[in-house]
């Protein structure tokens, strides 16, 4: 068995930087999508997924792969968005042991504001310090990133690809 050399100290130094860009801009995130809509990052993903999918409702299985989630922690997402009157559950007929998730219309609304606070926010902290070659080329090396651990999944990793 062949052991890797242990990381450089460019490869430490870099992944140090991508978790702290991360959380700053998640932070900037959080902090608008609060502030202007009343929702969670969580919430809001989980909205803007069930959006995607149109009038495909998702199943909680679903949502938690999506949002590399537990399903635990995905229930408590849900109840949150529920108790806001956000989405809906609801049971197929033909099979009682599935829970699928639909926005409402009040969910509709809610993400509409949501969004556009968070575009703006995207925009301020995320795409004003990089032009579109860079973003583009960020976006290859997180794919690149992904596949390469094993963890790139369509649905997730590019949402607005469907089928």
């Amino acid at each position: 068995m062949r052991v890797k050399a242990p990381a450089a100290r460019a490869q430490v130094a870099s992944w140090i930087n991508l978790q702290q860009a991360g959380r700053v801009i998640q932070s900037a995130l959080e902090e608008t999508l609060s502030a202007e809509a009343d929702l969670s990052w969580a919430e809001f993903e989980l909205l803007w997924r069930l959006q995607l999918a149109g009038e495909h409702p998702l199943r909680m299985n679903e949502i938690a792969e999506q949002l590399l989630d537990s399903p635990s922690g995905t229930t408590r997402i849900v109840d949150r968005l529920e108790a806001k009157r956000l989405i809906a559950r609801e049971t197929p007929r033909d099979n009682r042991r599935v829970v699928q998730v639909k926005l409402t219309e009040g969910g509709r609304t809610r993400l509409a504001t949501a969004d556009k606070a968070f575009k703006d926010a995207l925009a301020e902290a995320f795409s004003a310090h990089l032009s579109e070659p860079e973003v583009l080329a960020l976006r290859r090396l997180m794919r690149k990133l992904l596949e390469g651990n094993g963890a790139w999944a369509e649905a997730r990793c590019d949402p607005n690809r469907r089928g």
